[in-house]
């Protein structure tokens, strides 16, 4: 009984005490205000991004999913449609967050009927409107600092951006090349021209304002990025500048430009170590749905933490389903951080264990707390809430169980909400 009191006790002041913490989300996927505030909405936006994976797992057809979620389908039509699957996902955590964040803004805790979808609609519509983002980051969810990654400039101070970086080593043809022309300088001819052209694009970045980089190239290959070989990578960058001639769409097959791929991550690391950018690489799961998991594994970035010390990395999404693995890359090296970003969403059982064992086994620096990982920004709200109750449970168990004492679990709660972010990406 006395366990149980301790624990609660805990667990309400960290409640009560993340309410003051200058939250820093580290991962949004967030359009400019002015690209949300031309959308169309009906209350499916709220159980799409990341809920329509649980919506096709349920068996849904992808014509069915694309005519539920389309601006041109009545609300009727769209009711019809989520009605049957909601019964089913509604205790999921994608939905569960949902629910958080339908009731904190549009007065309504769940959705029984036609009418209540329609009234959600329209309070969502009614809301839809300048000072959105403030109003949902700021005075909701107590964030000061968000970090965006999809490489559109905001005119809101409080929006810092981690550029989206695959695309500078994805190169098959003089197409891809011209493409990036206008960031790297021009079409340049030879491989090291290139380089100092990515050199000269990510200082300005920063000058600009960019804190990271990001790479997600688990979503398309393994994370297995090997030795840097420049011959076999300066033989594929020729091809490509040689070969692409007339109307040939490309030279190099994805897999085939994999060595220049390699190089090309190489040069972007050390880069990033010269200009004191963190790198984050997407780990474990991914989005969506049919995805081939096994891409996502990071064992082998062992070699790239040893090789460029002076680069800071982090695993996105504590690299679940392999969490232990990316926590003891963190033990590791002091170069490697982990980051619950959309872990808390995916599963708070997950996420609950995951920071106990940070606790057991990492520095308190090391272990980034929050990321909404969403497109849609209501949504961050009901995704906090749950990082927030995990966060504040894990923490109140280690101090029931003796191992920390209540200031203790406060320093950590504070650390995980915005020290640790402020000072990894030298906010």
């Amino acid at each position: 009984m006395m366990r149980e009191q301790t624990m609660e006790a805990v667990y309400s002041r960290l409640r009560q005490a993340s309410a003051q913490i200058a939250i820093v989300d580290t991962h949004e996927h967030l359009p400019t205000e002015q690209a949300r505030l031309a959308q169309s909405l009906s209350f499916t936006e709220l159980f799409r991004h990341y809920t329509e994976n649980d919506v096709y797992a349920w068996g849904m057809s992808e014509a069915a999913c694309e005519e539920m979620y389309s601006e041109a389908t009545s609300l009727e039509r769209k009711w019809e449609l989520f009605e049957p699957v909601y019964r089913h996902i509604r205790n999921g955590s994608y939905a569960h967050a949902a629910r958080l964040t339908m009731a904190r803004f549009f007065g309504m805790d769940d959705l029984n009927s036609l009418e209540d979808a329609r009234l959600v609609t329209e309070r969502m519509r009614a809301a839809n409107t300048p000072g959105l983002y403030g109003r949902v980051l700021r005075d909701a969810c107590g964030i000061d600092t968000c970090l965006v990654f999809n490489n559109e400039w905001h005119s809101d101070s409080m929006m810092r951006l981690v550029w989206l970086s695959d695309h500078f080593a994805e190169i098959g043809s003089m197409d891809m090349l011209r493409a990036l022309s206008g960031d790297v300088g021009g079409v340049h001819v030879e491989l090291d021209d290139y380089v100092r052209g990515l050199e000269a694009f990510f200082a300005r970045q920063k000058e600009k304002g960019i804190v990271g980089i990001k790479f997600l190239f688990a979503y398309k290959r393994d994370l297995c990025f090997g030795l840097p070989d420049r011959l076999a990578a300066e033989g594929l960058y020729r091809r490509v500048t040689l070969e692409s001639l007339g109307w040939r769409p490309s030279v190099l097959g994805y897999d085939e430009m994999k060595p220049l791929q390699n190089y090309l991550v190489h040069q972007m690391l050390r880069i990033a170590g010269t200009l004191d950018l963190p790198v984050v690489f997407h780990t474990g799961i991914q989005a969506g749905n049919c995805n081939k998991l096994s891409n996502a594994r990071f064992e082998e970035m062992w070699a790239l933490f040893l090789r460029y010390p002076a680069t800071r990395f982090v695993l996105l999404h504590t690299g679940l389903p392999w969490v232990d693995e990316a926590i003891h890359m963190a033990k590791y090296f002091p170069n490697v951080f982990v980051d619950l970003a959309w872990v808390h969403l995916i599963s708070p059982e997950i996420a609950k264990r995951a920071l106990r064992t940070c606790v057991d086994m990492l520095p308190r620096n090391k272990v980034l707390g929050f990321g909404g990982d969403y497109n849609f920004v209501e949504l961050v709200y009901g995704h906090l809430e749950l990082a927030r109750d995990n966060i504040a449970r894990a923490l109140a168990e280690k101090t029931a169980d003796g191992q920390m004492r209540p200031e203790d679990a406060l320093a950590w709660q504070q650390a995980l909400l915005s020290d640790n972010a402020r000072a990894l990406y030298r906010l």
